[in-house]
């Protein structure tokens, strides 16, 4: 159902993959309770042994307005994924993870708290700063991952705008724009030399728009795509507050 689940049903699910975490790990459930304001060890173990599973978790609770918590998972997330050496996946998660946080940030109010906003910030110019440099052979991952930068750019650039940081956002959307655009070309330039060529088979899943290797890649990769409404309410899991703040920002508005 992705994001037209309903928070009941997003709720439901978050404690389905709870479930699912804790059998599949390898510690003793009786002797690790949940840890205060966290999640417990032995749900952590589940998560390692499955890192896409756990990405999908935090998405879950992002679609049930659960921010903090979506932000902690990923955040989790991002170490599994590292742990097995994913950079690519790592960052990935990272970049959600700030995206996540941003979406929690003051809801759609401009009166935000400096120190959360500096706090979502500096997470998300992090994250935004590891993507640059990684590198790998798989073409779609790594289309997948610019292309996840320029949406955390873009959040970036809606909350910066709301706070009057109007120099930053305008730097971020910029260059999130390039880079979105160096990616359509190059995509454009793959896909011409692959005409005629015979495609193999996507894995079973893909196109359901629900795990982190089918998230928005190159071919839905522009700056104008988060002008638009349905994009952004369909494709991207953005809180009622970020959608604001970023439509805001494009429009140049107070």
């Amino acid at each position: 159902m992705g994001n037209k689940a309903t928070i009941s049903q997003a709720k439901q699910a978050s404690n389905d993959y709870e479930v699912y975490f804790t059998l599949t790990s390898s510690l003793d459930n009786e002797s690790n309770s949940k840890k205060e304001g966290g999640i417990s060890d032995v749900i952590i173990d589940g998560m390692q042994k499955n890192p896409y599973a756990a990405w999908e978790w935090g998405m879950v609770n992002r679609v049930a307005q659960d921010y903090d918590m979506a932000a902690e998972i990923h955040q989790l997330s991002m170490v599994a994924f590292d742990d097995i050496g994913d950079k690519p996946r790592s960052v990935i998660c990272d970049l959600d993870r700030g995206i996540d946080l941003a979406s929690g940030l003051g809801g759609s109010s401009s009166k935000v708290d400096s120190k959360q906003l500096s706090i979502v910030r500096k997470i998300l110019e992090d994250a935004i700063e590891s993507d640059v440099n990684v590198e790998g052979r798989d073409v779609e991952l790594l289309q997948r991952l610019v292309a996840k930068e320029g949406e955390a750019r873009t959040a970036l650039a809606g909350i910066l705008w709301n706070s009057n940081s109007k120099a930053a956002a305008e730097a971020q959307y910029g260059t999130a724009c390039t880079r979105l655009d160096e990616l359509n070309a190059d995509y454009q330039r793959r896909e011409q030399l692959n005409e005629g060529r015979v495609s193999p088979p996507k894995p079973s899943g893909v196109g359901l728009g629900y795990s982190i290797d089918d998230i928005n890649g190159a071919n839905e990769a522009s700056c104008s795509r988060f002008k638009n409404d349905k994009f952004v309410e369909e494709k991207l899991v953005w809180s009622e507050g970020l959608q604001t703040k970023v439509k805001k920002f494009l429009t140049l508005s107070q």
